[in-house]
């Protein structure tokens, strides 16, 4: 029940612009159980992440408020399992090392038939931690990020949005969640991916982010194309992710 925010800018901006964006998407969104954004900056990838409300966050909003980025990537946490909430259950994952960040809106089907392959790298309770085990585990076997998030999806099953950030500068952003649809729009200056609120209406624009311009409905099941390139969706039926990069 989580909500996904993922922001493009054309050049390094801080995070205090998406902030609003993100409170927004909190107060509307089934959420409030924990919040994180990562980024990338000079090649590496970094995050925060809480347990509690973004809204209730004001230090930890402090603390990332002047990070300046192109890519930002927002999660806004309402677990499946209220008992998994926890930082370690806080998304986004971030691996400093592998300069990776990943973040799950969904539920998958077989993350508990796979978690004790990732018994000894996994530090809570939540599905999406596997997920994120998994993607790492194939970006690191040479699996571009891209068809590595297509391709956690296919072996771990269920509704899923999956958006991840690399070191190299790229954001790749799977819709396959038909239960909350992704947006692709321009906000400002910005390109911007995100859940729909768990509204199958425009709610997301007209009670949330009403500035919103040139929108389109990525369907649960479709891919979401490069927010800074003319790419397009992939049909309703066929899976491919494609990567965002500066």
């Amino acid at each position: 029940m989580c909500e996904l925010l993922a922001v493009a800018f054309p050049e390094p901006q801080p995070f205090e612009r998406v902030h609003p964006w993100a409170l927004a998407l909190e107060r509307l969104g089934v959420a409030g159980f924990g919040w994180g954004v990562a980024w990338i900056a000079d090649g590496a990838v970094a995050g925060y992440r809480s347990p509690g409300r973004l809204a209730d966050d004001r230090l930890g909003a402090d603390r990332v408020l002047r990070v300046r980025s192109s890519r930002f990537l927002v999660h806004l946490r309402r677990p499946s399992q209220l008992s998994t909430t926890g930082l370690a259950d806080s998304q986004p994952f971030v691996s400093t090392a592998e300069a990776l960040a990943f973040a799950h809106n969904g539920r998958f089907e077989r993350a508990e038939a796979l978690r004790p392959r990732f018994a000894a790298r996994l530090l809570g309770r939540a599905d999406s931690e596997v997920g994120f085990q998994l993607f790492a585990e194939l970006c690191r076997g040479g699996t571009a990020p891209a068809a590595a998030l297509a391709d956690a999806h296919r072996q771990l099953g269920g509704p899923a949005n999956l958006v991840a950030l690399t070191g190299d500068g790229s954001c790749v952003v799977h819709a396959g969640n038909p239960g909350n649809d992704v947006w692709q729009f321009r906000l400002q200056d910005a390109t911007v991916a995100s859940t729909a609120l768990h509204s199958a209406d425009e709610a997301l624009f007209t009670l949330c982010l009403p500035g919103a311009r040139e929108r389109r409905r990525i369907a649960g099941g479709s891919t979401l194309a490069d927010p800074l390139s003319a790419g397009r969706a992939a049909p309703p039926g066929r899976s491919q992710s494609t990567a965002l990069r500066r």
